[in-house]
């Protein structure tokens, strides 16, 4: 589901509450990273539909300013969809030496907080700052202080969701965006999780939801309601993992330093893609992934 699909779910967020006691995960994502970071050298056109990309036949959206996206443009889309959708765009050829750049400014703000950092990509990572509480101050309070940081030092703006496990603050991050915080206290996970959509949880693509719609779970409360047992019979291990996220909870322990022998990335399309061209585009982006946390 798109962003602002995801925004729209779950209501007023007020009435979770201020208490960040125990929510120590941050779920850092920059805001369209690499649009903003080519409109530092093009200030006129902040405000416009802006996507980065291929100006070729076979082009891809690589990113696409809020602007564009209300258009219906998004990444990993057909350039000359992307210039149906939204003719009178600027586009701008990605300059990936220039986003790697930009990168290593904000995780090094990111190191100077803790080193219990889990990089996702070249824009985004999990933040654990249990260990950073008593020299920093708060949760929110080191978040606040963060995207203040970065904001400063680069020109750029974050995005953070504070929470007690990576699939909560990352949802958080995404109903943050842009330019914005959101904490969601350790009493009010449920209470955030249950009316959206169950597509808003990672790893569920079409068929995954259609299976779930089949029996009536169509809200993330939908599956938290059902029996454990249950959901792992039916749907096996993954759905075992997806009732775990529906609680709020990790598939995996957070541990920056553990030894992986098997590193991945994937991404669920909402439709079925043809597109050679969207293929490889999307390859080369999960293998840029894979690349960082490889070399973290």
């Amino acid at each position: 589901m798109s962003r602002k699909q995801l925004a729209r779910s779950g209501g007023d967020l007020s009435r979770l509450g201020t208490d960040d006691s125990g929510a120590t995960m941050l779920h850092l994502d920059m805001d369209s990273f690499f649009v903003s970071v080519e409109l530092l050298s093009r200030p006129h056109l902040v405000g416009r539909p802006v996507i980065v990309g291929g100006r070729s036949g076979r082009g891809v959206v690589v990113s696409a300013s809020y602007e564009a996206r209300e258009f219906g443009v998004h990444a990993a889309m057909p350039m000359s969809r992307a210039m149906n959708l939204c003719p009178f765009a600027e586009v701008i050829p990605p300059s990936h030496g220039l986003y790697s750049s930009y990168s290593r400014q904000v995780f090094d703000l990111v190191a100077e907080v803790t080193p219990d950092v889990r990089q996702v990509s070249v824009d985004e990572a999990f933040i654990d700052v249990s260990g950073a509480v008593r020299r920093l101050g708060s949760p929110v309070e080191i978040t606040t202080q963060l995207r203040a940081q970065i904001q400063e030092r680069t020109g750029l703006s974050a995005s953070v969701g504070i929470a007690v496990s990576r699939v909560v603050a990352k949802l958080a991050s995404t109903r943050a965006k842009p330019n914005g915080q959101l904490l969601v206290p350790a009493a009010a996970t449920q209470e955030f999780l249950d009316p959206m959509p169950i597509e808003a949880l990672p790893g569920v693509g079409e068929k995954t939801q259609e299976g779930f719609s089949r029996y009536g779970i169509r809200l993330i409360g939908d599956l938290a309601a059902v029996d454990e047992d249950w959901a792992a019979r039916v749907f096996g291990a993954h759905g075992h993992q997806l009732w775990r996220a529906a609680h709020g909870q990790d598939s995996s322990g957070f541990d920056h330093q553990a030894k992986e022998h098997t590193i991945s990335a994937e991404n669920t399309f909402g439709e079925d893609i043809w597109d050679i061209a969207v293929l490889e585009h999307e390859v080369l982006r999960l293998a840029d992934k894979v690349a960082y946390r490889v070399r973290a």
